[in-house]
């Protein structure tokens, strides 16, 4: 757990580093990723330069909205509300 957006970019810029390292030519990594923040922070947006900074060519981002009853609906928290409520899925190519 990184405290800062900074701090997590700071530790996936290794990460992207390595993945492109290990991913043959012409291959693909699906790096999946939420929303922080009360869905006003996308971490899409930070990843995808962090994959290109290390090589990779950003292909699509796909979003699967969920709609389900949280666990955490039972302390009060409905959905859409706080954590994340989307998986987002960034696809890379090398």
């Amino acid at each position: 757990m990184s405290r800062t957006i900074d701090e997590w970019c700071g530790v996936m810029g290794g990460v992207f580093k390595e993945l492109f390292r290990i991913t043959r030519a012409g291959g693909y990594v699906a790096f999946e990723v939420g929303e922080l923040r009360k869905g006003t922070m996308k971490l899409e947006e930070h990843v995808i330069p962090l994959g290109e900074e290390a090589g990779f060519h950003c292909e699509a981002i796909f979003i699967n909205t969920q709609k389900f009853t949280k666990t955490a609906n039972i302390w009060g928290i409905q959905n859409n509300e706080f954590g994340t409520n989307t998986n987002r899925i960034v696809l890379f190519q090398k």
